[in-house]
């Protein structure tokens, strides 16, 4: 809801009265699958999975927007190059999911909700560029956020009425992270992401997360004394070289393969 009002209030005063009137059943469902649904996916997981692995798994949405993207968007796939570095990050991922998982029900189970989220990061990311009308971004992101915000809301009070409790914040540190996950992490966080899917595809735009891994694993050490084990490592060094791989520029090939995929989308 903070992250809502945020950007609510910024395209306002850029955009006047218009941004929460455009596609009111397209930005619900990309508002669903980019935060409604997903950011509580990733608060549950939390309850059993360290905030560094959180981090990591997280880092998954380029698998999964790729892979919707190459069946829904011909005109933003990723070339050869690109393919190679979803697999090799994808085995960061399988490296880190299958170690620091392993022996724990409770641990798979807050893995597996952690990973809907990029799964719904993906879904969202693809469709916001396969429905896009010609609106701004930043129009875009306000009304996917202000639906968002309807949905986290009502899965909270169904969450409380089932026994789980309302929210305790005690002191004003925990009040001052909710409003800066609010403001930062969700508000402009989510005008840069669909900006970049505007500019640059959701493929390549979704590759931003794969920098997740590095700054969770190293806050959860700092401030959490949560532990770095060599798989956490070993996954965060494939996944940062599948970015580096993944984010190159097609070479002449793979600019061929996406010009005749289009060509074939188009007829």
């Amino acid at each position: 809801m903070i992250g809502a009002a945020v950007v609510v209030a910024i395209a306002r005063h850029r955009l006047g009265p218009r941004p929460l009137r455009a596609s009111p059943l397209r930005t619900l469902a990309i508002g669903a699958a980019t935060a409604g649904l997903s950011l509580p996916m990733i608060s549950l997981g939390e309850r059993w999975v360290a905030s560094g692995l959180a981090g990591v798994l997280v880092a998954a949405a380029p698998l999964f927007t790729a892979l919707f993207a190459r069946l829904l968007i011909p005109s933003t796939r990723l070339g050869r190059s690109g393919l190679v570095g979803m697999l090799v990050g994808f085995a960061g991922v399988v490296l880190l999911f299958g170690a620091d998982l392993s022996g724990s029900s409770d641990l798979l189970i807050g893995g597996i909700a952690i990973l809907l989220a990029p799964l719904g990061y993906g879904i969202g990311a693809v469709l916001s560029r396969l429905w896009a009308t010609g609106g701004t971004p930043l129009a875009q992101t306000a009304a996917n956020l202000t639906w968002a915000a309807g949905i986290a809301t009502a899965v909270a009070l169904v969450a409380t009425a089932a026994g789980e409790g309302g929210p305790t914040l005690h002191g004003a540190g925990a009040w001052l992270a909710l409003a800066a996950l609010g403001a930062i992490g969700t508000g402009i966080a989510f005008v840069i992401f669909f900006q970049l899917i505007a500019e640059v595809g959701p493929s390549r735009a979704a590759l931003v997360t794969y920098v997740a891994p590095v700054f969770a694993l190293g806050y959860g050490a700092a401030f959490l004394d949560e532990p770095i084990t060599l798989a956490a490592v070993g996954g965060v060094m494939l996944v940062v070289i599948g970015i580096v791989i993944a984010g190159r520029r097609p070479g002449r090939g793979d600019e061929a393969g996406a010009s005749a995929a289009l060509a074939r989308s188009s007829r």
